[in-house]
Formats: structure tokens, C-alpha cells, sequence
């Protein structure tokens, strides 16, 4: 199962953060969910915006499902242009957070986005208390140790949400009608993606 792991990647700590979930979740599935990670697969640097904006929409459109990384008083706008882009093709979703902070527009008892982020169906959400396990962990083991056990707590509690969304019904009530709203995106996205994909 191929999931698209998105979220911000513009500092070191977003690229190392990625990357060592992404791994860690590979080693706790047992290989089951391997991670389409944005960073890994193209060079970010390019000048070419729409490559970029083509490359990430056909990662999101080979994956089985889809992790977004939730982070910030902000969330990041390509991930959320990503989230509803997985919502419209029907992929399972995580919405995964590990800022402690309070965000959005819901009420105390909602999520700490902004309220048009939630309520789709077929998506799980995750909300890690980085802080206090980061306190614990760091305090009882040696760094390598505590790191590996972070990131290992972390990508169970990922596992776990990936597989109740990908064991939720789609939400298209027949291939025909998925493969439809496929083919439709992808129209809609233009760019590269028609050719790339074989629309006409």
C-alpha cells in the first residue's frame, strides 16, 4: 500500500521530521505502507512552479491513500490543495498533527484547523502529544534510543489511523463512476497531467 505523505518541506526540520516517519512507519507496518515522499522524488528547486504542482498531483493520484501533516498556526496551503485533491478522488485519508497549539475557527472541543477541513468521509485524524513524549522519551533514554522509540510511537498511532480509513466503504458507488471522477481531475488540473495520464 503506497500512501502520499504531504506537508511542508522547507527547513530541515520538516525534511528530517518526514523522513524519518515515513521510515519508521515502512519498518512498523512490516513494508506494508510505503510512503510517495514529495522531497525523495523530485528536486524542489526547479524553477518550473507547474512541474512541481504536476508531480505531487501524480503521486496523490498513484497512491492507495494519503497522510497530511496537519503542523502549524497556518496549515501549510499545498498540503491542504493535496487533502482536498485526495478527497476528490476518494483516497483514505490521515490528518495528522503534532503541534500543541490551538488553531482554526472550531469550538474548544473540535479540530484545531480551520472547520472546511473537516467531517469528510473515509478520513481518520491524529492528534500526537509531541511535547510530553518528547519530555518522557528524551528523559529515560539516550538520544539514538529515544529517537527511534519517538518516531516508532508515532508511526503506530499513524498505522493504526490508515487502516481504519482504508477499511471505511468508498465513497463512489461503482469503479466506473471513480475512474470518471479520475479522469475529470485530471482535466481539471491540466497542466502536464492529461498527457502524462493518457487523457484526451
Amino acid at each position: 500500500m503506497r500512501y502520499y505523505f504531504a506537508g511542508g518541506l522547507f527547513n530541515h526540520k520538516e525534511l528530517i521530521g518526514n523522513h524519518l516517519l515515513a521510515e519508521a512507519i515502512f519498518r512498523c507496518s512490516g513494508g506494508k505502507w510505503e510512503a510517495l515522499l514529495p522531497q525523495k522524488a523530485e528536486n524542489q528547486l526547479r524553477p518550473d512552479a507547474l512541474e512541481i504542482r504536476d508531480n505531487d498531483f501524480a503521486m496523490v493520484l498513484q497512491a492507495d491513500a494519503a497522510l497530511f501533516n496537519f503542523d502549524g498556526s497556518e496549515l501549510d496551503s499545498g498540503t491542504v490543495a493535496e487533502f482536498m485533491a485526495a478527497r476528490f478522488l476518494d483516497l483514505p485519508c490521515v490528518l495528522f498533527r503534532t503541534d500543541f497549539r490551538s488553531a482554526g475557527d472550531q469550538n474548544a472541543d473540535g479540530e484545531p484547523w480551520n472547520l472546511m477541513l473537516s467531517g469528510y468521509p473515509r478520513t481518520a485524524t491524529l492528534r500526537y502529544d509531541c511535547m510530553s513524549r518528547y519530555q518522557a522519551l528524551f528523559r529515560e533514554h539516550a538520544t539514538p534510543q529515544a529517537l527511534q522509540k519517538y518516531y516508532d510511537e508515532m508511526a503506530e498511532a499513524v498505522i493504526e489511523k490508515l487502516e481504519k480509513a482504508n477499511s471505511t466503504p468508498p465513497v463512489y458507488r461503482s469503479e466506473e463512476e471513480r475512474l470518471a471522477a479520475r479522469e475529470f481531475f485530471i482535466r481539471s488540473c491540466g497542466g502536464t497531467l492529461p498527457e502524462r495520464f493518457g487523457i484526451r
